[in-house]
């Protein structure tokens, strides 16, 4: 019996909208944007075909039901008649966004697709050349809000061939993800399977490397500045003891970096900016020839620090890079720049002097010092005018740490004006 070759993604999240970016992007890059899943999912239909696989694995999310985007299903229906032509078997799934029970086109598959149902497990058996190679078990969502553990319901039927269980679930209650269909890895290796082809965490991430392997490809094209680093698939080989061989193969258009950039040994504005371009660069020759969209935040101690606040300087610094990137191929676009840097002043030097200053930092250093005495009075000062302020539900279910941060930034805002205007 001979191993099985297979190409597992999910969240393709076909047409879906791009969110998080300026209206300022030039439209050439508004339209790589938009056919960027697109090409996503076709560089994943044309690597299963050049890998000579033997089945792709979708984990749910191919599109966003709730655009009722036809392009997007027509699309993803010819990538997988594609790789039927081929010989490639195509077992999907759907997930949270794309449940049975909302929109989608009425479309004829291919004869080797195989769309799961959302009433039970079903289970396929995968063949080549008249031979059972794989077992394949899937459910799809039958609806958006799926909260009961799906994985419970999964049974490995034959031990006699490796067994592949496809799913769109919340693996240990992952924070950063909708609760949906929430499991943990003890459950899933009870459930005696070889591979755990998961959806819905938009990060790969390989949660066990055997007896199972458990996997999310994670999403196969970033969508928001969020979801920064290379996106793409997971081509796997999975022998008939059990064992895996897990590839992941980037088959994103574009990338995001968000980046922090020390400025502190820079004398003017110049060095700021050329800085700024030769990070830039750095970022795009780190992207295998994607596309780049990078936001960078300015940090450190400067005596630049009053110059870049007055008016809109750090705008027209931002302005020069992108016209520096203009005509680049890839192209490299500076999304956002952020001001983080302080004045150069030292603050223990500030702490001994007799004046009002002074009596500023020794007063946010109460706030700061966890352990003070005057931690609640000073609480309790802050209620007043803050109470009807219409950015008060802003700071409601912030944590300690989250608030001293505020306190931090709020301190160093107050020196640089009191600081500079002397």
């Amino acid at each position: 019996m001979r191993e099985v070759r297979f190409i597992h993604c999910a969240d393709l999240h076909i047409a879906s909208p791009f969110k998080g970016l300026s209206e300022e992007m030039p439209q050439e890059f508004k339209d790589i944007l938009r056919q960027s899943t697109f090409r996503s999912f076709g560089n994943i239909v044309e690597l299963a075909i050049k890998k000579a696989v033997d089945c792709i694995l979708v984990s749910g999310d191919i599109y966003d039901a709730a655009d009722k985007n036809l392009q997007a299903q027509i699309r993803f229906r010819d990538g997988l008649r594609e790789l039927s032509d081929a010989g490639i078997h195509g077992y999907v799934i759907h997930g949270n966004h794309d449940p049975l029970d909302s929109w989608s086109a009425t479309l004829k598959w291919a004869d080797k697709v195989k769309i799961f149902g959302g009433d039970k497990v079903e289970r396929c058996v995968l063949e080549k050349s008249g031979q059972p190679i794989a077992q394949i078990y899937g459910i799809s969502f039958p609806k958006r809000d799926i909260n009961d553990n799906l994985a419970l319901q999964f049974e490995r039927q034959d031990d006699d061939i490796p067994a592949i269980a496809v799913l769109h679930t919340n693996v240990g209650m992952n924070t950063g993800h909708e609760p949906y269909s929430p499991a943990t890895i003890e459950e899933l290796v009870s459930k005696g399977m070889d591979y755990w082809a998961l959806g819905h965490v938009h990060k790969y991430e390989i949660l066990k490397t055997a007896n199972p392997a458990i996997v999310y490809p994670g999403n196969s094209q970033a969508r928001n500045p969020r979801e920064t680093g290379a996106k793409g698939c997971c081509l796997v080989t999975l022998y008939p003891n059990g064992d895996s061989d897990v590839e992941f193969i980037s088959t994103d258009v574009l990338r995001y970096r968000s980046d922090n950039l020390d400025i502190s040994d820079c004398s003017d504005v110049d060095d700021v900016m050329n800085l700024i371009k030769e990070r830039c660069q750095e970022i795009s020759d780190d992207m295998e020839g994607r596309h780049a969209i990078i936001r960078i935040s300015l940090t450190g101690r400067t005596d630049l620090h009053p110059e870049l606040q007055r008016g809109d300087n750090v705008r027209e610094v931002l302005t020069e890079v992108r016209e520096f990137y203009e005509g680049r191929e890839p192209w490299i676009w500076l999304e956002k720049l952020t001001l983080n840097t302080q004045g150069s002043y030292d603050l223990e030097v500030l702490r001994r002097g007799n004046e009002f200053i002074a009596d500023i930092i020794a007063l946010f250093d109460e706030l700061e010092n966890e352990e003070s005495d005057h931690w609640t009075e000073i609480q309790e000062v802050l209620k007043a005018p803050f109470a009807t302020w219409q950015g008060q539900r802003y700071l409601e279910g912030l944590g300690k740490e989250e608030l001293l941060a505020l306190a931090t930034e709020s301190r160093n805002w107050l020196l640089d004006r009191l600081i500079t205007s002397k």
